[in-house]
């Protein structure tokens, strides 16, 4: 008898589980398994992305032979930003297909870190660790926040795509006029923005984002990250000079 409870009880808790899926599609509706599986394969797939990343930069940084190939090649950082592009696109369109959408991810990954590796070898160590060190800790302050906060964070999402435009405008001068004061106030711009995309990509992930796309959870995450890790080395790079 008691076996036919448990068994009764899987099956209601399996039935739950494909509700979910049809009329509660996002994360936060879902049961809790489906919400455990989805953080578990989100910050997993993170963290191996982020120590991919943090391997590729630190050989680029502390093996001359490295670097001084990554200096004497610039070409390579067009090669490996076009082909971020393409493996971005190209996991937009098969992110619920696997393995495919791994090997894709895999390739994104190993793109970026690239181009990760060949920034930071403009920098001095402690710089690169200070960085490092501040990105770490802004995005578990406000990863943490964002999960124990009730407020709806989901209207942020005018606002910073269009100050992301405005940066990129920034960016484009800054080509044209060059001034530590402008490349201060863009890098402090895109660490502040990044920081707020980070609470934005969190939030919608749990509350607007379906359990089945987990690889563009991560790999939204992921960008802001490094975006975030990015801008603070610039900030943290002018101030040491």
């Amino acid at each position: 008898m008691q076996d036919i409870l448990i068994n009764v009880g899987d099956q209601s808790d399996k039935s739950s589980i494909m509700d979910d899926f049809c009329y509660n599609n996002n994360v936060s509706k879902a049961h809790i398994y489906v919400r455990l599986g989805f953080l578990r394969k989100v910050y997993g797939i993170l963290s191996v992305q982020l120590l991919v990343t943090t391997i590729c930069a630190s050989i680029a940084m502390f093996t001359p032979t490295v670097k001084h190939y990554v200096h004497n090649n610039p070409w390579m950082v067009t090669v490996a930003f076009l082909a971020s592009m393409i493996f971005l696109i190209a996991l937009m369109v098969k992110r619920r297909e696997t393995p495919i959408n791994y090997i894709l991810l895999g390739g994104f990954t190993l793109a970026q870190a690239y181009t990760v590796g060949v920034v930071v070898t403009f920098y001095d160590q402690l710089a690169v660790l200070q960085a490092f060190l501040l990105t770490l800790g802004v995005t578990v302050g406000l990863t943490t926040y964002t999960f124990q906060s009730k407020r709806d964070f989901s209207t942020l999402g005018a606002g910073l795509f269009a100050f992301l435009w405005v940066l990129l405008l920034g960016g484009f001068l800054r080509m044209f006029i060059q001034s530590t004061h402008l490349e201060l106030v863009l890098a402090m711009g895109g660490a502040t923005l990044f920081s707020f995309f980070i609470i934005f990509d969190t939030h919608m992930i749990m509350h607007r984002v379906s359990p089945e796309e987990y690889i563009m959870a991560t790999t939204e995450l992921y960008m802001d990250i490094i975006n975030l890790f990015l801008h603070i080395l610039r900030i943290v790079g002018e101030a040491r000079r």
